[in-house]
């Protein structure tokens, strides 16, 4: 499964508020503004950012978890930096 969401103007406060938030849940994280990987609850997945977008396939999800709903929950934690 491969979200794309625009990228927000300050990448740099996504991926701080990311960090610490990975941080806070005990969520293994490695990656910096341009890419990443990450898992914990039953999700791994990695990240791509280009120019405009930031591209993130989920590799691994728990069997629950809609595809539709981890679309628009990445898409909100993307949104609340802007």
């Amino acid at each position: 499964m491969t979200i794309k969401v625009n990228k927000p103007k300050d990448i740099n406060a996504l991926f701080l508020k990311a960090k610490e938030d990975a941080q806070k849940h005990n969520i293994t994280w490695t990656g910096d503004i341009r890419e990443g990987h990450g898992s914990g609850f039953g999700f791994e997945g990695r990240y791509v950012v280009d120019e405009n977008h930031i591209v993130i396939t989920v590799l691994k999800r728990p069997l629950l978890a809609s595809k539709s709903r981890i679309e628009r929950e990445v898409k909100n934690y993307v949104m609340q930096t802007e």
